[in-house]
């Protein structure tokens, strides 16, 4: 006969047993949750490098010439680039020139730019604003403002709006740091002020949190849609009519990270690049299906640069130690072709811009330069001594030139080629404050800046 405690025992054990196994799973989700790039492993597909040795980028995207607006984040093909045409390079002989500083409320918005006319976002009191003003002299248009509640963020980033403006025909699109998402029809004659053609609360009707240092997501117009990114259960991107605001379809379930997407042409498909808070994945524009997908975790769901698309690759990019890669899109797959954690290229809030092969941005705090086909760093691009001089900031490609505008407020101008590095000026004190984090804007040789307490234009149009 069993010992009359023996049952007791053996009962205690496996309740030990069990606790010991539902604290290993907890402990584990809880370091997932905390610390979810410490199990990345680097890789690279050495297949695909070598395919993507073979592939001209040179020429991977339609451009034209004649771009002269810049009418939303990053500029007329949201990747950062402006044709230069009138812009001049020749800094330390000739720097930019202030033509006006203007001041606003807070925010992170950058400036759009169409037809003589500048639009951002800020903040007043209780009120986000759109502004418009004269770009070539920042007066005051118009402002169209809104009441709202910034509780649920972070506090120290309660600031202002994050994202920027779209400019579309007679369109504006903007959406604030709450995720208060207007549309409003811009006036025809001088004088008048914008009408509200349509307004969603993105984060209540698809139950979606206010990420922790809010809604950053910028508008992105595509045929007759206008896409964003609320993040929640009941829509993680959605696509709205562009003229009525009507929903046309939504994309998933994940968390919103802080990034915009972009509308590109891969493996021969018309679709949408969108990082969430945990995966890169391209959507089909016409019905909301999902194509591809890529997980992309990071901590705080801390993806914030854009996709960079090249050809048929897409360029990701991360900090919170997660790293860059690269992926070979098909109609329905995305092939891995390297995947560099905590290393090369960790984009933190900007986001990089390609060159014939090479990305330019910032690893982190540092200015650097990767090869896109195989995902090493440049060396000595920029010199050591140059580099601890930049610090983070945001990059723009104007023409052949590097602009970048550093987060304290500092305009530093090079060249992009990764043979040999030039330094082509360097201008101080445009900005105040350490977090001048709104991507610049170049129209016609007139620089774009802005920092919490005002927008300043500069001129480096070429002297004639």
């Amino acid at each position: 006969m069993r010992p009359p405690g023996s049952r007791l025992r053996r009962c205690l054990l496996i309740l030990g047993l069990l606790g010991i196994a539902a604290a290993l799973v907890g402990g584990w989700f809880v370091v997932r949750q905390l610390f979810p790039n410490l199990f990345d492993r680097e890789h690279v597909d050495a297949a695909e490098v070598n395919k993507l040795a073979e592939v001209d980028l040179s020429q991977t995207r339609e451009r034209s010439a004649e771009a002269k607006d810049w009418p939303q984040f990053r500029g007329p093909l949201r990747d950062g680039w402006s044709p230069g045409t009138d812009f001049r390079t020749n800094w330390q002989d000739a720097p930019p020139t202030v033509v006006w500083s203007k001041p606003c409320g807070g925010g992170y918005s950058s400036v759009a730019v169409v037809d003589g006319k500048l639009y951002t976002m800020d903040r007043d009191g209780g009120n986000e604003r759109v502004r418009c003003l004269n770009a070539a002299d920042g007066a005051d248009l118009w402002i169209h403002e809104y009441p709202v509640d910034y509780g649920s963020l972070k506090m120290g980033y309660a600031a202002g709006p994050r994202a920027t403006p779209t400019i579309h025909k007679n369109m504006l699109y903007a959406v604030g740091a709450t995720g208060q998402m207007i549309a409003l029809r811009l006036p025809a004659t001088p004088g008048e002020k914008p009408t509200v053609a349509w307004q969603r609360d993105l984060v209540d009707e698809y139950d979606a949190a206010v990420p922790t240092w809010g809604v950053a997501c910028s508008p992105l117009v595509e045929g007759n849609l206008v896409i964003v990114q609320p993040g929640g259960p009941r829509g993680s991107v959605v696509a709205f009519d562009r003229t009525t605001g009507e929903p046309r379809w939504t994309c998933g379930t994940e968390p919103s990270g802080y990034s915009s997407p972009v509308a590109a042409t891969l493996g021969g498909v018309r679709q949408i690049v969108a990082i969430t808070g945990q995966s890169v994945q391209g959507i089909n524009t016409d019905t909301g299906g999902l194509l591809w997908k890529h997980e992309w975790v990071t901590q705080h769901n801390g993806n914030i640069a854009m996709p960079v698309v090249v050809g048929d690759y897409v360029f990701v990019s991360s900090g919170y130690h997660k790293g860059c890669a690269a992926l070979r899109i098909e109609v329905d797959k995305a092939k891995l072709v390297y995947f560099r954690p905590d290393k090369v290229m960790r984009n933190h809030h900007s986001t990089c811009v390609h060159k014939d092969g090479f990305v330019y941005g910032f690893d982190d705090s540092k200015l650097a330069c990767v090869n896109l086909r195989d995902g090493t760093v440049v060396e000595d691009w920029p010199p050591e001594e140059v580099r601890n001089r930049v610090s983070k900031g945001s990059v723009a490609l104007v023409g052949d030139s590097l602009l970048a505008l550093t987060e304290r407020g500092s305009l530093v101008l090079t060249n992009t080629d990764p043979k040999s590095f030039h330094l082509l000026g360097r201008l101080d004190n445009v900005l105040a404050g350490s977090e001048c984090w709104a991507q610049p804007a170049v129209v016609n040789g007139k620089i774009y800046v802005r920092d919490a307490t005002k927008i300043v234009c500069l001129d480096s149009s070429i002297i004639r």
